[in-house]
Protein backbone atom coordinates (compact mmCIF):
# COMPACT_ATOMS: atom_id res chain seq x y z
CA UNK A 1 0.00 0.00 0.00
CA UNK A 2 1.35 3.39 -0.63
CA UNK A 3 0.77 6.41 1.59
CA UNK A 4 0.25 10.28 1.85
CA UNK A 5 2.01 12.23 3.92
CA UNK A 6 -0.59 14.95 5.28
CA UNK A 7 -0.48 17.42 8.53
CA UNK A 8 2.06 14.54 10.51
CA UNK A 9 -0.41 11.98 9.40
CA UNK A 10 -0.05 8.76 6.86
CA UNK A 11 -3.08 8.31 4.45
CA UNK A 12 -3.35 5.18 2.67
CA UNK A 13 -3.94 5.96 -0.99
CA UNK A 14 -7.06 3.52 -0.45
CA UNK A 15 -9.58 5.16 1.59
CA UNK A 16 -12.16 2.48 3.41
CA UNK A 17 -15.79 4.22 1.98
CA UNK A 18 -18.26 3.68 4.84
CA UNK A 19 -21.43 4.68 2.65
CA UNK A 20 -22.08 0.88 2.51
CA UNK A 21 -22.22 0.20 6.72
CA UNK A 22 -24.82 2.64 7.45
CA UNK A 23 -27.19 1.94 4.54
CA UNK A 24 -27.91 0.00 1.33
CA UNK A 25 -25.52 1.80 -1.34
CA UNK A 26 -24.27 0.45 -5.39
CA UNK A 27 -26.17 -0.83 -7.63
CA UNK A 28 -24.10 -4.38 -7.38
CA UNK A 29 -24.52 -4.87 -3.48
CA UNK A 30 -26.68 -7.59 -3.15
CA UNK A 31 -25.81 -8.18 0.62
CA UNK A 32 -27.67 -5.11 1.96
CA UNK A 33 -26.57 -2.89 5.35
CA UNK A 34 -24.33 -5.53 7.21
CA UNK A 35 -24.69 -5.79 10.75
CA UNK A 36 -22.89 -3.72 13.60
CA UNK A 37 -20.73 -6.95 14.70
CA UNK A 38 -20.12 -7.47 10.83
CA UNK A 39 -19.04 -3.59 10.46
CA UNK A 40 -16.55 -3.96 13.59
CA UNK A 41 -14.73 -6.75 12.30
CA UNK A 42 -14.65 -5.02 8.53
CA UNK A 43 -13.18 -1.50 10.49
CA UNK A 44 -10.70 -3.91 12.31
CA UNK A 45 -9.74 -5.84 9.46
CA UNK A 46 -8.93 -2.84 7.13
CA UNK A 47 -7.20 -0.91 9.26
CA UNK A 48 -4.89 -4.22 10.60
CA UNK A 49 -4.21 -4.40 6.26
CA UNK A 50 -2.79 -0.85 6.39
CA UNK A 51 -5.78 1.10 5.30
CA UNK A 52 -5.42 4.90 7.42
CA UNK A 53 -8.37 6.82 5.85
CA UNK A 54 -11.79 6.35 6.83
CA UNK A 55 -14.26 8.15 4.58
CA UNK A 56 -18.17 9.09 6.01
CA UNK A 57 -20.46 11.24 6.64
CA UNK A 58 -23.72 12.60 8.26
CA UNK A 59 -26.01 11.15 5.22
CA UNK A 60 -24.47 7.81 5.61
CA UNK A 61 -27.34 6.89 7.75
CA UNK A 62 -25.73 5.01 10.82
CA UNK A 63 -22.31 4.72 9.38
CA UNK A 64 -21.12 7.84 11.73
CA UNK A 65 -22.23 5.98 14.61
CA UNK A 66 -21.04 2.26 13.65
CA UNK A 67 -17.19 3.76 13.31
CA UNK A 68 -17.61 5.92 16.26
CA UNK A 69 -18.20 3.03 18.34
CA UNK A 70 -15.58 1.08 16.70
CA UNK A 71 -12.92 4.26 17.53
CA UNK A 72 -14.48 3.83 21.13
CA UNK A 73 -14.34 0.53 22.11
CA UNK A 74 -10.57 -0.78 20.40
CA UNK A 75 -7.01 0.87 20.46
CA UNK A 76 -7.50 2.21 16.98
CA UNK A 77 -7.37 5.31 19.37
CA UNK A 78 -3.63 5.06 20.13
CA UNK A 79 -2.97 5.11 15.99
CA UNK A 80 -6.18 6.56 14.69
CA UNK A 81 -7.39 6.71 11.80
CA UNK A 82 -7.41 9.56 9.14
CA UNK A 83 -10.94 10.49 9.42
CA UNK A 84 -13.06 12.78 6.87
CA UNK A 85 -17.10 13.33 7.25
CA UNK A 86 -19.11 15.64 5.38
CA UNK A 87 -22.11 17.93 6.49
CA UNK A 88 -24.88 19.17 4.74
CA UNK A 89 -26.82 22.06 5.39
CA UNK A 90 -30.21 20.51 3.79
CA UNK A 91 -31.28 22.76 0.92
CA UNK A 92 -32.11 19.97 -0.87
CA UNK A 93 -31.19 18.21 -4.58
CA UNK A 94 -31.17 18.90 -7.90
CA UNK A 95 -34.59 18.69 -9.25
CA UNK A 96 -33.49 16.86 -12.50
CA UNK A 97 -31.63 13.76 -11.03
CA UNK A 98 -28.11 14.59 -12.49
CA UNK A 99 -26.01 16.51 -11.11
CA UNK A 100 -26.12 19.68 -12.85
CA UNK A 101 -27.77 22.12 -10.66
CA UNK A 102 -30.39 24.25 -12.41
CA UNK A 103 -30.30 27.95 -12.15
CA UNK A 104 -33.72 28.17 -10.14
CA UNK A 105 -32.65 25.26 -7.67
CA UNK A 106 -29.03 27.43 -7.13
CA UNK A 107 -31.62 30.54 -6.34
CA UNK A 108 -33.33 28.32 -4.24
CA UNK A 109 -29.87 27.22 -2.60
CA UNK A 110 -28.89 30.20 -1.92
CA UNK A 111 -32.49 32.27 -0.79
CA UNK A 112 -31.91 29.27 1.69
CA UNK A 113 -28.29 30.29 2.88
CA UNK A 114 -29.42 33.83 2.90
CA UNK A 115 -32.09 33.18 5.50
CA UNK A 116 -29.56 31.72 8.19
CA UNK A 117 -28.21 34.66 8.16
CA UNK A 118 -26.39 35.36 11.36
CA UNK A 119 -27.48 31.70 12.38
CA UNK A 120 -25.29 30.40 9.20
CA UNK A 121 -21.83 29.93 11.65
CA UNK A 122 -24.04 28.22 14.33
CA UNK A 123 -25.71 25.46 11.98
CA UNK A 124 -22.46 24.69 10.72
CA UNK A 125 -20.75 24.23 13.84
CA UNK A 126 -23.97 22.39 15.54
CA UNK A 127 -23.67 19.89 12.10
CA UNK A 128 -20.19 19.86 12.76
CA UNK A 129 -20.16 19.03 16.47
CA UNK A 130 -23.15 16.26 15.82
CA UNK A 131 -20.97 13.99 13.25
CA UNK A 132 -18.07 14.60 15.95
CA UNK A 133 -20.26 13.43 18.93
CA UNK A 134 -21.33 10.07 17.17
CA UNK A 135 -17.92 9.36 16.13
CA UNK A 136 -16.38 9.89 19.54
CA UNK A 137 -13.20 11.98 18.71
CA UNK A 138 -12.79 15.39 19.61
CA UNK A 139 -11.44 16.60 16.06
CA UNK A 140 -12.14 15.47 12.56
CA UNK A 141 -9.07 15.38 10.08
CA UNK A 142 -10.98 16.84 7.39
CA UNK A 143 -14.30 18.02 7.55
CA UNK A 144 -16.75 18.39 4.16
CA UNK A 145 -19.36 20.67 2.65
CA UNK A 146 -21.40 17.48 1.06
CA UNK A 147 -22.76 20.04 -1.18
CA UNK A 148 -21.21 21.64 -4.11
CA UNK A 149 -24.63 23.71 -4.73
CA UNK A 150 -24.39 24.95 -0.63
CA UNK A 151 -20.96 25.48 -1.48
CA UNK A 152 -22.02 27.83 -4.30
CA UNK A 153 -24.71 29.12 -2.64
CA UNK A 154 -22.56 30.31 0.44
CA UNK A 155 -19.31 31.47 -1.46
CA UNK A 156 -16.96 33.43 0.67
CA UNK A 157 -19.27 33.82 3.85
CA UNK A 158 -19.68 29.87 3.86
CA UNK A 159 -16.03 29.55 2.91
CA UNK A 160 -14.90 31.72 6.15
CA UNK A 161 -17.35 29.73 8.48
CA UNK A 162 -15.73 26.14 7.28
CA UNK A 163 -12.53 27.84 7.73
CA UNK A 164 -13.45 28.92 11.24
CA UNK A 165 -13.87 25.06 11.78
CA UNK A 166 -10.27 24.65 11.65
CA UNK A 167 -9.18 27.69 13.89
CA UNK A 168 -12.12 26.34 16.41
CA UNK A 169 -10.23 22.87 16.12
CA UNK A 170 -12.77 21.20 14.94
CA UNK A 171 -10.71 19.91 11.88
CA UNK A 172 -7.63 19.85 10.97
CA UNK A 173 -8.89 20.70 7.03
CA UNK A 174 -11.94 21.53 5.26
CA UNK A 175 -12.72 20.92 1.90
CA UNK A 176 -15.93 20.40 -0.70
CA UNK A 177 -17.55 17.06 -2.15
CA UNK A 178 -18.39 17.83 -5.84
CA UNK A 179 -18.90 16.44 -9.41
CA UNK A 180 -17.74 18.69 -12.04
CA UNK A 181 -14.91 20.49 -12.85
CA UNK A 182 -16.26 24.15 -12.75
CA UNK A 183 -17.28 23.25 -9.39
CA UNK A 184 -13.55 22.21 -8.65
CA UNK A 185 -12.80 25.82 -9.84
CA UNK A 186 -15.29 27.71 -7.66
CA UNK A 187 -13.83 25.99 -4.76
CA UNK A 188 -10.20 26.93 -5.65
CA UNK A 189 -11.48 30.91 -5.30
CA UNK A 190 -11.35 30.25 -1.17
CA UNK A 191 -8.05 29.56 0.17
CA UNK A 192 -10.34 27.81 2.99
CA UNK A 193 -10.66 24.58 1.34
CA UNK A 194 -7.52 22.82 0.91
CA UNK A 195 -9.48 19.12 0.53
CA UNK A 196 -12.03 17.90 -2.50
CA UNK A 197 -13.53 14.56 -3.02
CA UNK A 198 -14.75 14.40 -6.74
CA UNK A 199 -15.47 11.46 -9.37
CA UNK A 200 -13.07 9.69 -11.40
CA UNK A 201 -13.50 6.29 -13.43
CA UNK A 202 -13.02 4.82 -16.70
CA UNK A 203 -16.55 6.31 -17.42
CA UNK A 204 -15.86 9.77 -16.24
CA UNK A 205 -12.96 11.15 -16.97
CA UNK A 206 -13.78 14.76 -17.01
CA UNK A 207 -12.00 15.61 -13.79
CA UNK A 208 -8.20 14.19 -15.98
CA UNK A 209 -9.21 15.85 -19.62
CA UNK A 210 -9.99 19.30 -18.28
CA UNK A 211 -6.84 19.50 -16.30
CA UNK A 212 -8.60 19.93 -13.12
CA UNK A 213 -6.68 17.20 -11.37
CA UNK A 214 -3.78 18.61 -12.38
CA UNK A 215 -4.96 21.76 -11.02
CA UNK A 216 -5.93 20.79 -7.63
CA UNK A 217 -2.32 18.88 -6.92
CA UNK A 218 -0.45 22.15 -8.18
CA UNK A 219 -2.37 23.59 -5.53
CA UNK A 220 -1.36 20.53 -2.74
CA UNK A 221 -5.34 20.08 -2.55
CA UNK A 222 -5.90 17.21 -1.10
CA UNK A 223 -7.67 14.75 -3.79
CA UNK A 224 -9.81 12.23 -2.12
CA UNK A 225 -11.35 10.07 -5.31
CA UNK A 226 -14.22 8.27 -5.55
CA UNK A 227 -17.02 6.12 -7.75
CA UNK A 228 -13.97 4.30 -9.25
CA UNK A 229 -16.12 1.18 -9.78
CA UNK A 230 -19.35 3.60 -10.69
CA UNK A 231 -20.92 2.00 -7.90
CA UNK A 232 -20.16 -1.72 -9.49
CA UNK A 233 -22.15 -0.68 -12.82
CA UNK A 234 -18.60 -1.97 -14.48
CA UNK A 235 -19.19 -5.31 -12.71
CA UNK A 236 -22.85 -6.24 -14.09
CA UNK A 237 -23.24 -8.46 -17.58
CA UNK A 238 -24.43 -6.35 -19.95
CA UNK A 239 -26.63 -8.33 -21.09
CA UNK A 240 -28.49 -8.61 -17.93
CA UNK A 241 -29.22 -4.88 -17.37
CA UNK A 242 -33.13 -4.09 -17.63
CA UNK A 243 -32.82 0.00 -16.58
CA UNK A 244 -34.01 1.70 -19.65
CA UNK A 245 -31.38 4.17 -19.04
CA UNK A 246 -28.65 1.79 -18.49
CA UNK A 247 -28.89 -0.53 -21.56
CA UNK A 248 -28.71 3.10 -23.50
CA UNK A 249 -26.03 4.83 -21.75
CA UNK A 250 -23.94 2.25 -19.88
CA UNK A 251 -24.62 -1.49 -21.83
CA UNK A 252 -22.55 -0.57 -24.91
CA UNK A 253 -19.38 0.46 -23.15
CA UNK A 254 -19.12 -2.25 -20.26
CA UNK A 255 -19.31 -4.64 -22.62
CA UNK A 256 -16.21 -2.83 -24.53
CA UNK A 257 -14.62 -2.33 -21.16
CA UNK A 258 -14.87 -6.16 -20.56
CA UNK A 259 -13.58 -6.42 -24.11
CA UNK A 260 -10.41 -4.52 -23.48
CA UNK A 261 -9.56 -5.62 -19.79
CA UNK A 262 -9.56 -9.67 -21.66
CA UNK A 263 -7.05 -8.48 -24.15
CA UNK A 264 -4.95 -6.68 -21.72
CA UNK A 265 -5.32 -9.91 -19.43
CA UNK A 266 -6.54 -8.72 -16.51
CA UNK A 267 -9.86 -8.09 -14.52
CA UNK A 268 -12.22 -5.96 -15.26
CA UNK A 269 -12.05 -4.28 -11.48
CA UNK A 270 -8.27 -4.13 -11.89
CA UNK A 271 -8.34 -2.00 -15.41
CA UNK A 272 -10.97 -0.04 -13.68
CA UNK A 273 -8.98 0.81 -10.39
CA UNK A 274 -5.32 0.99 -12.08
CA UNK A 275 -6.48 3.72 -14.48
CA UNK A 276 -7.80 6.09 -12.01
CA UNK A 277 -4.67 5.59 -9.34
CA UNK A 278 -2.21 6.07 -11.54
CA UNK A 279 -3.85 9.53 -13.35
CA UNK A 280 -1.86 12.75 -12.29
CA UNK A 281 -3.29 14.09 -9.17
CA UNK A 282 -5.37 11.21 -7.74
CA UNK A 283 -4.71 11.20 -4.31
CA UNK A 284 -6.49 8.27 -2.24
CA UNK A 285 -9.18 6.12 -3.76
CA UNK A 286 -12.44 5.85 -1.71
CA UNK A 287 -13.46 2.49 -2.25
CA UNK A 288 -16.56 0.80 -0.31
CA UNK A 289 -16.66 -2.71 1.25
CA UNK A 290 -19.95 -4.83 1.62
CA UNK A 291 -17.05 -7.44 3.45
CA UNK A 292 -13.46 -8.69 4.51
CA UNK A 293 -13.26 -10.17 1.38
CA UNK A 294 -14.15 -7.13 -0.76
CA UNK A 295 -11.41 -5.69 1.57
CA UNK A 296 -9.13 -7.77 0.43
CA UNK A 297 -9.63 -7.69 -3.27
CA UNK A 298 -9.49 -3.97 -3.17
CA UNK A 299 -6.01 -3.77 -1.13
CA UNK A 300 -4.77 -6.33 -3.54
CA UNK A 301 -6.16 -4.07 -6.91
CA UNK A 302 -4.76 -1.28 -4.86
CA UNK A 303 -0.86 -3.13 -5.38
CA UNK A 304 -2.24 -4.62 -8.91
CA UNK A 305 0.04 -3.74 -12.26
CA UNK A 306 -0.04 -0.40 -14.10
CA UNK A 307 -2.26 -0.65 -17.59
CA UNK A 308 -0.40 -0.79 -20.93
CA UNK A 309 0.12 2.46 -22.82
CA UNK A 310 -2.13 0.91 -25.63
CA UNK A 311 -5.21 0.28 -23.33
CA UNK A 312 -4.48 3.42 -21.13
CA UNK A 313 -5.22 5.21 -24.46
CA UNK A 314 -7.59 2.74 -25.52
CA UNK A 315 -9.88 4.54 -22.55
CA UNK A 316 -9.51 7.82 -23.01
CA UNK A 317 -10.65 7.24 -26.73
CA UNK A 318 -13.28 5.02 -25.97
CA UNK A 319 -14.77 6.02 -22.74
CA UNK A 320 -14.38 10.04 -22.40
CA UNK A 321 -17.87 10.96 -23.96
CA UNK A 322 -19.85 8.39 -21.69
CA UNK A 323 -23.30 9.89 -20.70
CA UNK A 324 -22.42 10.07 -17.36
CA UNK A 325 -25.63 11.96 -16.32
CA UNK A 326 -27.38 9.22 -18.05
CA UNK A 327 -26.15 6.93 -15.77
CA UNK A 328 -25.94 8.50 -12.65
CA UNK A 329 -29.99 9.24 -12.82
CA UNK A 330 -30.40 5.27 -12.10
CA UNK A 331 -27.50 5.57 -9.56
CA UNK A 332 -29.40 8.29 -7.46
CA UNK A 333 -32.63 6.21 -7.04
CA UNK A 334 -33.31 5.09 -3.80
CA UNK A 335 -33.17 1.25 -3.30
Amino acid sequence: MEYINRNGKKISRMTLGSAQLGMNYGIANNTGKPSADRCAEMLRFACEAGITSIDTAGAYGDSETLLGKYLSDTAANSSPPYITTKIQLGFGKPTGGGVTLPADDLNTFRAGFDALGDGAEKTVFDLAEASLDRLKIRKADCIMLHSPYEMAAGGARLARIMGRLVTAGYADEVGVSLYLPHEAGEMMKYEEYTAVQLPVSVFDQKMILSGTLRKLRQRDILVFVRSVFLQGVFFLEPESMEDPLLIEHARPHVAKLHLLAEREGISVAQMALSFVRDAYGAGSLVLGCDGIGQITENVELMDGPRIGEESMEAIKSEFGGVNIDGIMVVLRRAK
